[in-house]
């Protein structure tokens, strides 16, 4: 079963701005050139790491890399990256992130590339991106 990805849209829109001021939400560091978005106590399973990824066509670049839920899903935050993939019965479905409680559904599905693991790649055209890739 789809792991609750309505559950997770509907609680970042039913956040309405006075509730959203009221969250004490820790100020990110900036990271060579980017800030990190904070992601909640509650979702975040493994502490937050540098390393390689790559988004798109884009060349690799440095990102932090959180990973969610534990069960491989992961936030990557970077110079002009900001995006989730929650993995459901080894699929995946990305999201944009915004704040610590906005994200968007932006792509289709997403598989694990057979010749290198580190990426996932999306199983139909869309105008999200293409490839994700985290090393």
């Amino acid at each position: 079963m789809l792991k609750s990805l309505l559950a997770i849209a509907a609680v970042s829109l039913a956040v309405s701005a006075p509730a959203a001021a009221a969250i004490a939400e820790p100020v990110a560091a900036p990271q060579q050139g980017y800030t990190v978005i904070p992601v909640a106590p509650s979702e975040r399973s493994g502490r937050t790491r540098q390393i390689r990824c790559s988004v798109g066509q884009m060349r690799e670049t440095n990102c932090s890399f959180t990973p969610l839920f534990g069960d491989g899903s992961f936030q990557l935050d970077g110079p002009n990256i900001a995006y989730r993939l929650i993995i459901d019965n080894g699929e995946g479905y990305l999201f944009e992130v915004f704040s610590r409680d906005e994200r968007v559904a932006i792509g289709g599905l997403y598989r694990r590339d057979n010749r290198d693991r580190a990426c996932w790649v999306a199983v139909e055209r869309t105008p999200a991106p293409s490839r994700i890739c985290a090393r």
